[in-house]
């Protein structure tokens, strides 16, 4: 559906969550050219499509603030990697519920952060009893990829986006759409299951959204 998305408007190259701004002029963006309102109207779609794909979305938002009092959070790749443990644990959960093997694909992002990204990842991966979930799901190591490449981690871009604007500006036009794929309790309450508020303890709650 999403390679259809793309030929019905005459989009080469990668959906990026940003270049569905109205103000981003990158060379790169196959949508150059469109009004605001062309791209507004090609994200609702796309968000529709993700809807009614079968995925299942597992988020977490951080507070970053918060984050920096912590003594291991310094700079964004660090905020990164306090990210990366509750959403791979949830992904964990998902997996166990599902009876599930799963492999884990990130964003190629440089050598560096890949480097780095990758061993807090086998750190994880390789210290029993180190969180609940154990990570006794997952299978093969941390595989990055270009997203050029991918349109699996550009939807979760475009996923992501949408979900931090719903944090960031209040505007949840986006992530209502998709609300149905995030994965949901039996009685339909995501938080703490498909969207996770981190640090949970100290979520400031002028940040909490319904």
């Amino acid at each position: 559906m999403v390679r259809g998305f793309s030929t019905r408007h005459k989009l080469r190259g990668e959906l990026k969550w940003r270049y569905f701004s109205p103000h981003n002029s990158s060379a790169e963006n196959p949508m150059l050219g469109k009004s605001a309102e062309e791209r507004k109207a090609l994200s609702l779609e796309l968000a529709g499509i993700v809807a009614k794909s079968p995925l299942t979305i597992i988020a977490c938002v951080t507070d970053i603030g918060t984050a920096f009092e912590y003594a291991s959070v310094s700079n964004q790749r660090e905020l990164y990697h306090f990210a990366y443990k509750p959403l791979t644990e949830r992904f964990q959960y998902f997996l166990q519920d599902s009876k599930s093997l799963g492999i884990i694909i990130a964003d190629h992002r440089g050598r560096d952060d890949d480097r780095l990204l990758r061993a807090h990842h086998d750190t994880l991966i390789a210290k029993p009893g180190n969180t609940i979930s154990g990570y006794n799901r997952l299978i093969e190591g941390l595989l990055l990829q270009d997203s050029c490449h991918s349109i699996g981690i550009q939807l979760a871009d475009f996923v992501a986006g949408a979900i931090h604007r719903a944090y960031s500006t209040k505007d949840s036009d986006l992530a209502k759409i998709i609300r149905p794929r995030v994965r949901a309790k039996t009685d339909g309450s995501v938080f703490g299951h498909g969207i996770v508020h981190h640090p949970r303890d100290r979520f400031r709650p002028d940040l909490e959204r319904k």
